[in-house]
């Protein structure tokens, strides 16, 4: 415990290691640093500062303005601490609904503001507009934070043979191999694009609805199983993703007989059996109850041709062009996801021609060569500002 307390607040031991790395590869440009919340801790910031490194930091996640990183509360969208006032962490108990836990991540929260650890990044790269608002709400300034879509590249291996594809009941050899094999596939950078972004032309539209990605509350799969029942198509639900404090079996208590045959939950996939998923569906759902900021899931959709209906919250309206890549619907609203997904199924050529548009949009706005070069350029210029200073 103590440990974890060390690396989530301020590591001296970080520090070192780091400081040790840095006089053995005799310094660094620049430093880009993510996710070192619960593993290095901030206070690795320092340590570049001392050693005269320019920091850029990308922001994933609410981690800087909220204590329970989600903004969300009693299932429910919070900001009560955007813009500083942490102490609600602890009314509330907003950490694993434990007041202890509170306490010890508010704590971390008020002394590395103390520190004023977040104030020496020299920039903070953000996936959406939504976030970058949102940062500045919580005392960032404009001048620092800049939006990057996430690239997303993925490197064409081998085809599956025609006809093949990997349900639930797959070994879990099979499993691991799968995933060495993505890890060989996808570079460190967040799912960069490819310039070729075609499905195999063995693929075709089947008659399904999609989700894939994390199975968690904040997720809002209990709103799109609860559409899919009011609406009741005659077409099958597929769930894709790996399960988190027993969502799975949560959600599949809420499944009324009615459809029981017609939902399916296939665990966790990838590579090229999830792409084949994605590419096959009718359109694919995001049904974010939660502040999402650029879900990966929306992108994946597009590039494989198909439309995405998503919660209009977060950064989802940014991805999701009303009527040209896809639908909105309100969160939390299982009326309004019924209706929109009616409105959808009805109109089996808009479909088509909604992938296409999503196709265009990832060749033009997410190609990796493109995301590569601003990112490049936003380091030169924080180098250049930083000599001068």
């Amino acid at each position: 415990i103590l440990r974890f307390l060390d690396r989530s607040t301020y590591s001296f031991e970080a520090r070192i290691k780091l400081s040790r790395l840095l006089k053995a590869v005799h310094g660094a440009d620049i430093a880009y640093i993510l996710n070192i919340y619960n593993y290095m801790s901030p206070s690795i910031i320092h340590t570049l500062k001392r050693h005269r490194i320019p920091v850029v930091m990308q922001v994933g996640d609410y981690n800087l303005l909220c204590p329970s990183y989600s903004l969300l509360r009693d299932g429910k969208p919070c900001t009560l601490c955007v813009r500083g006032q942490y102490y609600h962490g602890i009314q509330y108990r907003c950490v694993k609904n434990h007041l202890a836990a509170s306490a010890v991540r508010v704590a971390a929260m008020y002394i590395q503001r103390l520190l004023g650890l977040y104030e020496l990044v020299d920039a903070f790269v953000v996936p959406c507009e939504f976030m970058k608002n949102k940062l500045l709400e919580g005392g960032v300034s404009k001048h620092k934070t800049h939006v990057l879509y996430y690239p997303v590249e993925r490197r064409q291996g081998m085809r599956k043979r025609q006809g093949e594809r990997e349900g639930e009941g797959r070994r879990e050899g099979e499993r691991k191999s799968e995933e060495r094999e993505r890890e060989e596939r996808f570079h460190v950078l967040q799912y960069p694009i490819e310039r070729t972004v075609a499905p195999d032309k063995a693929w075709h539209k089947k008659n399904y609805i999609l989700y894939f990605g994390r199975l968690s509350y904040e997720k809002g799969i209990d709103t799109l199983i609860g559409a899919f029942q009011k609406l009741n198509p005659p077409i099958n639900l597929y769930i894709i993703g790996r399960s988190y404090d027993g969502e799975e079996e949560r959600l599949k208590r809420l499944i009324e007989p009615h459809v029981q045959n017609r939902i399916h939950f296939l665990g966790f996939q990838s590579g090229q059996t999830l792409m084949r998923w994605i590419a096959e569906a009718l359109f694919s759902v995001v049904p974010s109850r939660w502040y999402d900021n650029a879900p990966i899931s929306t992108y994946e959709s597009f590039m494989n041709g198909t439309p995405v209906l998503g919660s209009r919250i977060g950064g989802i309206p940014e991805q999701v062009e009303e009527g040209v890549t896809g639908r909105l619907f309100e969160p939390d609203s299982c009326n309004d996801l019924a209706q929109k997904m009616d409105e959808m199924l009805s109109n089996r050529e808009q479909l088509l021609q909604m992938g296409i548009a999503g196709q265009d949009y990832v060749k033009k706005k997410l190609l990796i060569n493109d995301q590569m070069d601003s990112l490049m350029n936003l380091f030169e210029n924080v180098i250049a500002n930083y000599n001068r200073g």
